[in-house]
């Protein structure tokens, strides 16, 4: 009785979990994933191109902390020379080091583009990961020479890798930040969702725009938009801002009796994480933000109060992410790791180094800026081609020839034998012309070692030539003034000038006549990130004005953002401006298309006046940047960006973050139709910044050669009369009779 009790048990456990089971399945939520695509062509400028027996090239991906990597799939488009021997060549493709394919280069196939699926073992993928290719080419199965033309395999940009990632649910700890609000592994756009309580204050929006400023300077060249949502629950990592009297109803949130930052689960989904700025009121909501931009690097634990904070204004031009002009700066400065100047090989990848200037740098009638330049290299056995080319915006500064060390010298300083080296230094003098220099610039060092052949088969290639820029080596902008043309738009679109002058806004502010008015909200905050992007401060110090507020704002510069009465505000300001917009009806005055502004950024403007002017009223979306002196302060600027609807609003922040259409804004006027961008420059003028006296005088008479002229004939005169006058007093003195002794 007891055995077949026992099975009978068994049996009925059987049962009840063959019913159970698929309710179970039911219930459990099933783990999601998501695949995103990475396009080459957002990695790299151009095709990748393998040259050579052992041709190789990398690529870095990043995986974000919050996901695992567990698929990965790269699409190749390859061509590859038709001399390549099929049986001794093919492509190596590896992970962090770890050889996982090796794609067959077939006869059949060379010579054109073909397609390759590789999958990847997602478990060689880390946080910071580096797909590498080598190309093994060989052309002959006896001697070869290693450096052949016919030795190459070319990846083009259309090639992408797919990865499949899985969230991971991460512990609700301050010192995570930034992560995963963002991700410094994560090269993609940065997209934060903001959220508030119906119709915010205007002092909530303002410390919120402090936090956009922020992750737009984290955010860097990926750029960084912020949709809005009121009282919602986001889908994905979100920031999320109250007050007692005003929280989001969606988020049951407590109140609270100090400024508190917290990490919260989202109630909707685990893995998704809301950073939470909260206060008693708008002042301490001030302060919570305050406390993360500036103490975010000793927060700690799911939630921080914040007792105190203080911060001193910044001095003009004090812009982190622009050169010094107070003193030579090292190019060490300027790198974020010294390997970032240093080669390897005899035909290495060019080292860049990215230049931010003053974007009102006064370079006229000089030569350019200096540069001392120091750079080693492995030094070639024999006096041969191998060259260190200089550039900058892929424009030649200059070549020079890298010699043997026993001609070397460069420093000019006596070593011992014993201690010499196998690298030779040597030191330039380099002046960038001012014409080739803009805001954003690229210093490129193109090292060329000639490979000596010594005859098939009497020499084995060894490839360890090793070259480097000093990190001593200096730029000098010292001896340069501060002094700009404006409007000009393109300054404000490089670099945000004016307003950037003060890294942290001091002296701006930002007219929103609707914070309630989510669109106008997403521009305040894209264009926040962007002066964050572009100076590398954040921005503590700046003004958020209505319409009313701005008709009395004197002594700042103003940036006023899409809306109808923005519209109206401009209106009032611009009887003189050539472009005037309501919702359907323009008042337009045709004026010269805008010149290039790195030629002619500072030249007078000699153009005919406008042509006509024309009003009509037209329907359809229609985006505006316009700059004039400010009505309010002279030598102030205002810059406005206009709309007629929510969709031109969305194409003038899509242009300034398009940095393929951001050379096209410049001049007084742009005009956005959708994709297209027109800039257009009238004859009002205005300058900002100092000169010395002479140079004052110097540049602005030589901008009217006639009145030069003039007045140097009048000084020539003037100076004859006078010399003519003492002349003639002292022949008198000298003909008087002489008193008798």
């Amino acid at each position: 009785m007891f055995k077949i009790g026992m099975q009978n048990n068994k049996f009925i456990l059987i049962c009840f979990l063959l019913l159970i089971g698929p309710a179970a399945r039911a219930a459990a939520p099933a783990a999601t994933v998501h695949e995103s695509t990475i396009r080459f062509m957002d990695l790299v400028s151009g095709p990748i191109a393998l040259h050579g027996v052992q041709g190789m090239a990398g690529l870095n991906i990043g995986a974000r902390k919050d996901e695992a990597v567990v698929g990965a799939t790269l699409h190749l488009r390859l061509t590859y020379s038709p001399s390549l021997l099929p049986d001794v060549s093919h492509l190596r493709v590896s992970v962090n080091g770890v050889a996982i394919a090796a794609v067959a280069l077939p006869k059949t196939e060379a010579g054109h583009e073909v397609e390759r699926v590789v999958v990847l073992d997602p478990r060689y993928f880390s946080d910071y990961n580096e797909i590498r290719f080598d190309l093994i080419g060989h052309y002959s199965l006896e001697c070869e020479d290693p450096d052949h033309s016919s030795l190459w395999a070319t990846i083009s940009p259309l090639s992408d890798l797919t990865l499949t990632t899985r969230p991971i649910e991460l512990r609700d700890d301050l010192a995570a930040l930034p992560v995963p609000f963002f991700d410094q592994r994560d090269n993609r756009p940065l997209i934060l969702p903001m959220v508030f309580a119906a119709n915010p204050s205007r002092d909530a929006v303002r410390s919120a725009g402090i936090v956009a400023s922020w992750f737009g300077m984290l955010a860097d060249y990926r750029g960084a938009r912020f949709p809005v949502g009121f009282d919602m629950v986001p889908p994905q990592h979100a920031l999320v801002f109250a007050t007692n009297a005003s929280l989001p109803k969606a988020l049951n949130l407590a109140p609270v009796q100090a400024a508190t930052i917290r990490m919260i689960d989202s109630p909707a989904d685990p893995t998704v994480k809301l950073l939470v700025f909260q206060g008693k009121d708008d002042a301490q909501l001030r302060q919570a933000v305050e406390g993360f931009v500036l103490g975010g690097n000793v927060l700690t634990g799911a939630s921080a109060t914040v007792t105190a904070t203080q911060h001193a204004r910044r001095p003009a031009y004090d812009v982190p992410r622009w050169l010094r002009t107070d003193r030579p700066v090292k190019f060490g400065e300027l790198v974020d790791d010294p390997g970032q100047l240093q080669a390897r090989g005899i035909a290495p990848p060019p080292l860049n180094m990215n230049l931010r200037l003053p974007p009102d740098l006064f370079t006229w009638n000089r030569t350019g800026v200096p540069i001392d330049l120091h750079y080693r290299y492995t030094a070639p056995i024999e006096k041969d081609n191998s060259l260190l080319t200089v550039t900058v915006n892929n424009q030649l500064l200059h070549t020079y020839r890298l010699t043997p060390e026993a001609q070397s010298g460069g420093d000019g300083r006596f070593t011992v034998p014993l201690l010499q080296s196998d690298f030779s230094r040597q030191s330039r003098g380099l002046v960038i012309p001012a014409f080739e220099l803009a805001s954003n610039n690229q210093l490129q060092f193109k090292f060329a070692m000639e490979y000596h052949r010594q005859g098939l088969c009497k020499d084995v290639f060894m490839d360890d030539s090793r070259e480097s820029i000093d990190p001593d080596s200096t730029i000098d902008l010292s001896s340069f003034p501060h002094y700009a043309a404006l409007p000009n738009l393109a300054l404000f679109a490089q670099a945000g000038f004016p307003f950037t002058r003060f890294a942290d806004l001091g002296e701006t502010a930002i007219v929103v006549p609707d914070a309630a008015d989510p669109a106008a909200l997403e521009q305040l905050f894209f264009v926040l990130g962007r002066l964050g992007r572009q100076t590398g401060a954040v921005a503590l110090a700046y003004q958020m004005l209505d319409s009313q507020q701005a008709l009395a704002a004197q002594n700042l510069d103003l940036l006023v953002l899409s809306s109808p009465k923005s519209n109206e505000l401009v209106a009032h300001w611009g009887r003189d401006l050539a472009l005037v917009l309501d919702a359907a009806q323009r008042d337009y005055r045709d004026t010269p298309r805008a010149p290039n502004p790195a030629v002619d950024w500072l030249r007078a403007d000699s153009r005919n006046p406008s042509a006509g002017q024309t009003t009509l009223r037209a329907a359809g979306s229609l985006g505006a940047i316009m700059s004039f002196e400010s009505p309010l302060s002279a030598g102030r600027t205002v810059v406005a960006l206009l709309g007629t609807d929510a969709g031109a609003t969305a194409s003038l922040s899509a242009a300034l973050g398009d940095d393929s259409k951001v050379p096209l804004i410049r001049g007084d006027l742009t005009i956005v139709r959708g994709s297209q961008v027109e800039s257009h420059q009238g004859t009002s003028q205005y300058f900002v910044g100092s000169l010395s006296w002479w140079q004052w005088l110097w540049f602005h008479f030589s901008r009217h050669s006639l009145l030069l002229t003039f007045a140097c004939l009048a000084t020539a005169i003037v100076a004859a009369l006078l010399i003519y006058g003492w002349l003639q007093r002292l022949a008198a003195r000298r003909l008087e009779p002489r008193s008798a002794d």
